[in-house]
């Protein structure tokens, strides 16, 4: 097992040409960069100084006239050519450390220093503030307020500083003043003669929320919708992986894939609707949950009719297929298996964990701890083939920081129930790793091997030839185990579909035969005009 790594490593190329990838295809990418950053000019640089280390953070009134409460988060990086506050990525994770404002008015001060951040419980990555190695920093603060997004980056309103440049030499390093005088602005995309936005009032998430929540979907419409305008047309349905959304869409359509599908060059004339998985919590993966809602409840009684009532598609359930990557993966095959009716059809690619008996590298039922091992080495949560990349004790003190809107915190909020607090109980101690053992019983509800093995007589026949499931032998996020005990399961059924383990880590096992060979199985399935369970023996390799 490697030792314990420091949290400032380089994010490998592979990884950035996987998310790209993924991004140009609408799929998303499972841990990715929070948002591109943006290339700076030449960041202002502090006076030097000889005094004790301070940050101080305000905001003017001409950008907020109104007090906030939140979180004011400081952000350091080594990088000058991009802002600090969209940090280096999940493999190269920069400092960062935070504090709690309640009624903070413009004008008013909010002081970084080394002695507010040597608590064991503090809000500081990866260490105490002043013990950052010395040299060159550039720094930047943001205010997240905003309740309604996943990205403080992306939360409108929230207001956020020009990047400083500074030298830092321990808890000597002067005052550094950073004014947070920009508001993040978010403008909605526009249709195209390609791509239609489809928002509506869930009528379902407003009542659990007591507050108005909409559903967001974009619809991509075939080279022949318009030529063959009597005609209706089967939907594929993609959801996104974590930190995707349903803008990827028009993006999509500047992508290789996206100029065949406007040649027509695709096996089957159809709708394509990529879905929006964000919520404040992360990622919903469209699963009803106790800190979300009734997600999945309200894309199948309320998103997808409304699309169904505004485009021709075929209303049925064999016209209705759904796919997607990573927690995109785990989404399509939740919602197969928790609406076999509804769904002809999943193509799970690298999922999320299927069987929290391999939740990454831990058995949330019989581990202790969720950090170290039980030989007493930090736990990977990621790695390139045998080299670990991250640990979960880095991560969760990351995530601890920043606050909700992580991957693991995702996780709590789709599968936990509600804390007494109004937040999702953690299956992890963000600081100490203790594994929680009623919400680990919990989660049992959302494990998908466990469910599919306690209720295979009512599932099976419905799910017969429905699942398709692929992923890497060497997955980055260590998923394929899981994937495997789901395999194992199904090899005692007569499932239909297939669990193969590819070649590849988690983006690199998607290549264009795989991706061509599910395009055809998808049209595969549309035209088949009957099956015949018994004439179809199990594909599980």
């Amino acid at each position: 097992m490697t030792p314990l790594i420091s949290p400032n490593l380089r994010l490998w190329l592979s990884q950035i040409s996987f998310c790209l990838s993924l991004a140009a295809l609408g799929l998303g990418c499972a841990h990715p960069l929070r948002q591109t950053a943006k290339t700076l000019q030449a960041p202002p640089t502090s006076p030097k100084t000889n005094g004790p280390l301070r940050f101080e953070v305000s905001f003017p009134a001409s950008v907020r006239t109104n007090p906030v409460t939140g979180r004011v988060l400081l952000f350091l990086s080594k990088n000058a050519g991009a802002e600090p506050r969209f940090g280096g990525g999940f493999f190269d994770l920069q400092p960062v450390y935070a504090i709690e404002v309640t009624n903070l008015a413009a004008g008013k001060t909010v002081v970084f220093s080394p002695d507010k951040f040597t608590a064991p419980d503090a809000l500081a990555f990866p260490g105490p503030l002043d013990r950052l190695a010395s040299g060159t920093w550039f720094a930047q603060a943001l205010i997240d307020w905003d309740k309604t997004a996943r990205d403080y980056n992306a939360g409108p309103g929230n207001l956020y500083s020009k990047s400083v440049r500074c030298e830092l030499r321990g808890s000597s390093s002067g005052t550094i003043e950073l004014v947070a005088n920009q508001a993040i602005t978010n403008r909605p995309p526009k249709d195209t003669e390609w791509v239609k936005l489809v928002e509506i009032h869930s009528k379902l998430l407003s009542d659990f929320n007591g507050h108005e929540t909409k559903l967001r979907a974009a619809v991509i419409v075939p080279s022949s919708y318009k030529t063959n305008a009597e005609a209706k047309f089967p939907t594929l349905y993609v959801v996104p992986g974590f930190g995707g959304r349903h803008t990827s869409a028009w993006s999509w359509m500047d992508s290789s894939a996206g100029h065949k599908w406007q040649r027509g060059e695709v096996p089957l004339q159809m709708l394509r609707v990529v879905l929006d998985p964000d919520v404040p919590l992360g990622h919903s993966v469209f699963a009803n949950s106790a800190n979300n809602g009734p997600v999945g409840d309200a894309l199948v009684q309320e998103l997808i009719p409304e699309i169904e009532k505004r485009f021709r598609v075929i209303p049925e359930a064999r016209a209705r297929f759904v796919t997607g990557h990573s927690s995109g993966g785990w989404s399509s095959l939740w919602l197969q298996v928790a609406y076999p009716d509804f769904f002809g059809g999943c193509w799970s690619t690298s999922p999320d964990p299927v069987d929290f008996r391999a939740y990454q590298t831990m058995n949330i039922y019989e581990d202790r701890n969720g950090h170290w091992t039980r030989e007493g080495y930090p736990r990977p949560v990621a790695r390139s083939r045998d080299q670990v990349k991250l640990t979960f004790p880095q991560l969760d003190l990351y995530e601890y920081v920043t606050s909700y809107g992580g991957q693991l915190d995702s996780f709590d909020a789709v599968f936990s129930p509600r804390g007494k607090d109004g937040n999702p109980r953690r299956l992890i101690n963000k600081l100490n790793g203790a594994i929680d053992r009623e919400v680990a019983a919990y989660w049992k509800r959302y494990d998908i091997r466990l469910l599919l093995q306690e209720n295979w007589t009512q599932l099976g026949p419905k799910l017969h030839g429905k699942l398709h499931i692929i992923v890497g032998g060497w997955d980055t996020f260590y998923l394929d185990p899981a994937v495997e005990l789901l395999r194992d399961f199904l090899n005692t059924t007569s499932v239909g579909g297939y669990v193969e383990i590819l070649p590849g880590d988690h983006g690199s096992v998607i290549t264009e035969k795989v991706r061509d060979r599910i395009e055809h199985e998808i049209a595969e399935n549309f035209t088949k005009e009957t099956r015949i369970p018994e004439a179809h023996s199990a594909k599980v390799h």
